[in-house]
């Protein structure tokens, strides 16, 4: 088969570090990052890949969204030789309730793209690989880290989506796993409603790591305009670029 390093690719990529999408979002990421636009090309070329069983269709996995697509060990083997970032591991649990906590948060990257808020996206493949092969280690296997410019200063803090609530003891043992976070200066969980926030906001308090804690549907909307609750503090109703700004700012003060 005939690879295309400008079109195939960055097509495969996408999938890859999406872990499940569908086919209407990944047009969408090809045509915001200027890889294609127009949609019968696409579609042509999503279609060849699958054919060569490069992307594998998902079916009965996200009810209403039609079309959805993951990488398969064939695609992934080959990223692999096109220097992806990829340890083998993508910190995407294949299940099907996973499903459409991976789709969600895609929605979540395409509105951060639309509003062109970004400076980077890096997604829970290259995460994992960057934990597994390297001492330069996140504390945890976050969903995401997104990178900001803010008055040309990066700005970079980790996404956590949390569809399904955890056990009181598991969100203890996530605070206390985030004490050793050394890569990023804020988490921002995003639940779907007000009785998690309430929960994470408890018990997900660690120390040294500013934890954010806001509404799914809002920050999708709001993006950094967003209220947010910082965790472990009667603080809510916070801006979440001026909570961003202030932890940034404390680590600055504390390694000068």
């Amino acid at each position: 088969m005939q690879v295309s390093e400008t079109r195939d690719i960055p097509l495969l990529q996408q999938v890859l570090r999406a872990g499940f999408i569908t086919s209407t979002q990944l047009f969408e990421f090809m045509t915001l990052q200027c890889a294609e636009n127009r949609r019968e090309a696409f579609n042509h070329r999503l279609r060849r890949l699958m054919n060569h069983g490069l992307i594998e269709r998902i079916r009965g996995f996200a009810r209403g969204r039609p079309g959805v697509c993951r990488i398969s060990p064939e695609g992934a083997s080959l990223l692999v030789d096109y220097g992806e970032l990829f340890s083998g591991r993508t910190g995407v649990e294949g299940a099907r309730e996973s499903c459409t906590h991976w789709l969600e948060l895609n929605d979540l990257h395409l509105s951060m793209l639309r509003a062109r808020v970004l400076t980077r996206w890096i997604p829970a493949t290259e995460i994992c690989s960057q934990n597994d092969l390297t001492q330069f280690r996140y504390a945890k296997d976050y969903d995401a880290v997104a990178v900001l410019d803010r008055d040309g200063i990066g700005v970079r803090f980790a996404v956590e989506y949390e569809r399904v609530p955890k056990t009181q003891a598991r969100y203890q043992a996530i605070a206390q796993t985030l004490e050793c976070e050394q890569l990023v200066d804020t988490v921002l969980y995003l639940v779907p409603n007000f009785h998690l926030l309430c929960k994470i906001r408890d018990y997900v308090v660690p120390r040294g790591t500013q934890v954010c804690v806001a509404l799914y549907g809002e920050f999708t909307r709001m993006l950094l305009a967003t209220p947010v609750i910082i965790a472990g503090s009667d603080r809510r109703d916070v801006p979440f670029e001026a909570a961003l700004r202030e932890a940034h700012t404390k680590r600055m003060r504390r390694s000068s």
